[in-house]
């Protein structure tokens, strides 16, 4: 059984941004997939027990930069070819910050990560494409968050396509 959610992603900077965008155009060019902005998910809740816009003005961090640890795969739709990257407290608190203030329980994502595509592939596929995707910089930063309502779960283009920001918000440098 689907269900909305609300979800919150922190969304990154350019160029990071940039790139990550050509990225997902090509590989969905490519395999048919479906588009979507490149995002690392913070967290999900199921209840509206805060508007999404007063949640975001609650938060005041600075940017955060997070170091990747190279391109992976799995049999997850939502994480069929995704960037690794390392947490860090300043995430840890963002994340504790959002739970807070959308009055929702929350834990810090445990494989913080930037989703490069969303699709069924055989395995031999998806470890190909890992295996020669190299990024040319070590560390992204993130420097928005964004409020997003979502069928959870997500498992397919469909309900990829039927995402909808609620809000964003930039975090000042």
């Amino acid at each position: 059984m689907k269900k909305k959610a609300i979800v919150y992603w922190l969304l990154p900077a350019k160029p990071e941004r940039e790139l990550f965008c050509e990225i997902v155009r090509i590989l969905r060019k490519e395999f048919r997939a479906p588009n979507f902005e490149p995002h690392l998910t913070l967290f999900s809740t199921a209840k509206d027990r805060q508007p999404p816009n007063k949640v975001l003005k609650q938060i005041s961090l600075r940017p955060i930069r997070l170091t990747t640890s190279g391109v992976a795969f799995s049999s997850a739709f939502t994480r069929t070819l995704f960037v690794r990257l390392k947490s860090s407290p300043l995430l840890r608190k963002l994340v504790t910050d959002l739970g807070r203030a959308a009055k929702s329980p929350t834990k810090a994502p445990s494989d913080p990560h930037v989703s490069l595509l969303y699709k069924k592939l055989p395995r031999a596929t998806k470890k190909e494409l890992a295996a020669v995707m190299k990024l040319p910089f070590r560390t992204v930063v993130f420097d928005s968050i964004a409020a997003v309502r979502c069928v959870s779960p997500s498992r397919t283009a469909a309900d990829v396509e039927s995402w909808r920001i609620l809000g964003k918000k930039s975090l000042p440098r």
